[in-house]
């Protein structure tokens, strides 16, 4: 405030000064410091009065400093309690999570334990209980395939539940309305099953052909195999809850099943696939051309070697009618050969060799046709069989691809198909094989025999020819 009043008042008394030049300067210096005083006195009052305002307006300023200034610390001590509560959330949210986890772990470990429950019960589902029980498992599946842990909690406990149900009303027998197929009859007729223990009886509603009830593959319905030892009377007693004989099978069923298994023959050939078929027409190929061989060997009989010796005896002795009437004696393919060389008879020698030779050619083109078709058969039989081997294999491989190895009726198919084709190329080898040889051996001996007869009669021949040369005595 002093600084900014010096330089008016030197202003002053220079304006002071200009004007009243006659002035003293002491008067001037007491007029300015008079006016100064005023002037000060004016400020000073003035910044009393400021100070005054500022005191008045800064009371409730400070107040209100204060004010914020606890409200600041109440929100800090809110905010470390938020912190602290934070802090303590956090720590339940993850132990409430742990829980969580563990909770859908044994939940999971609990719906696993009931899925695998149900789908063994199903499987092992006596022959019948199906058609009564088949609709509420796949109730009890499906819940089970529920996303919501909560359901599949409660589904789990209702399989229990039912899981002991069922095992209670086992453990006594019961007895229940259905259909079943009866053995040899494709008919699906109407009656009762018998449940007690592993076994599982059928009584038609005629009350007659009471028999054992055995699960069919591929079939909704089980096969009642009858039992007529059974007696009406047991049955019907048995079946109505009171004592009575029953007839169980010692083996559980495995004797049936092996029945079963055995089939005819077409079910056999059936299970090696197209490759069996093949086999077993080339089979059947093989058999005609055996029969047909056998058929030629019979045409192919050889005279004994002592019969033809007689003959030829009389064709050295040179009595021409007596070798015309005893030629016709003679087996067909002998008497073929002889009749051309007692045609040939005055030729030289090597001409009625050359006729003779073309006989036997002849001769060995039409009885050893075919037999090399029969070698190939026989070579050939197995190739096929392991062709089917081979396609087997790959079918059973790829069933093991989708199905994977536990479905052991599924691998059942390839491997029989592989067993079966194999079985079947070997039955047909080995008959074919063996009859190759024998035919072959056969024809083969008797072809000799008619080259051998051949060559002797063109000595005997030569011999007649000599003696009718000799001079006479």
């Amino acid at each position: 405030m002093n600084t900014r009043l010096l330089p008016s008042l030197v202003s002053f008394l220079l304006l002071s000064a200009a004007v009243c030049a006659e002035e003293t300067f002491d008067d001037a210096m007491k007029r300015a410091t008079a006016d100064y005083g005023e002037r000060l006195r004016k400020a000073v009052d003035g910044l009393n009065d400021a100070r005054t305002r500022i005191a008045q307006e800064k009371a409730p300023l400070l107040r209100e400093l204060r004010q914020t200034e606890d409200r600041i610390v109440a929100a800090q001590s809110r905010i470390e309690r938020l912190e602290a509560g934070k802090e303590d959330y956090s720590e339940q949210r993850r132990k409430l999570l742990m829980e969580l986890d563990a909770t859908r772990k044994n939940t999971a470990y609990i719906s696993t334990l009931a899925h695998d429950g149900i789908t063994a019960y199903d499987d092992g589902l006596a022959p019948g209980e199906g058609q009564l029980l088949s609709d509420r498992i796949r109730a009890l599946e499906q819940k089970l395939d529920d996303e919501s842990s909560v359901s599949a909690a409660q589904s789990a406990v209702g399989v229990a539940e039912f899981l002991l149900e069922r095992t209670q009303r086992s453990l006594g027998g019961y007895t229940a309305a259905g259909s079943s197929l009866i053995e040899g009859d494709n008919r699906v007729i109407k009656g009762a099953f018998a449940f007690l223990g592993p076994e599982t009886y059928f009584l038609p509603d005629d009350g007659t052909g009471a028999g054992t009830a055995r699960p069919r593959a591929g079939s909704a319905y089980p096969v009642t195999y009858r039992l007529p030892s059974w007696k009406a009377a047991d049955a019907s007693a048995f079946f109505q809850g009171r004592p009575a004989v029953i007839i169980a099978d010692a083996s559980g069923g495995k004797a049936l099943r092996l029945k079963e298994t055995k089939g005819t023959i077409f079910d056999h050939i059936q299970k090696g696939g197209p490759v069996a078929y093949a086999i077993i027409a080339v089979g059947l190929l093989s058999l005609a051309m055996i029969g047909q061989k056998i058929r030629d060997l019979s045409l192919l009989a050889v005279d004994p070697p002592e019969v033809v010796r007689a003959f030829l005896a009389k064709v050295a002795a040179g009595s021409r009618l007596q070798v015309e009437q005893a030629v016709g004696t003679l087996s067909a393919p002998v008497r073929e050969i002889f009749q051309v060389g007692i045609e040939h008879a005055g030729s030289p020698k090597e001409m009625l060799e050359e006729h003779l030779q073309s006989v036997l050619l002849r001769q060995r083109l039409h009885f050893e046709r075919r037999l090399p078709l029969l070698a190939v058969i026989a070579t050939a039989a197995p190739l096929m069989g392991l062709l089917g081997t081979v396609v087997g294999m790959v079918r059973t491989f790829a069933l093991i691809t989708v199905f994977g190895t536990g479905n052991a009726g599924k691998l059942a198919s390839g491997i029989s198909e592989v067993l079966v084709a194999t079985e079947l190329g070997l039955i047909v080898a080995i008959p074919t094989l063996i009859a190759h040889g024998f035919l072959a051996h056969r024809i083969q001996r008797n072809l000799s025999l008619l080259e051998r007869y051949a060559l002797e009669f063109v000595t005997a021949g030569e011999t007649a020819k000599d003696g009718r040369k000799a001079p006479t005595a």
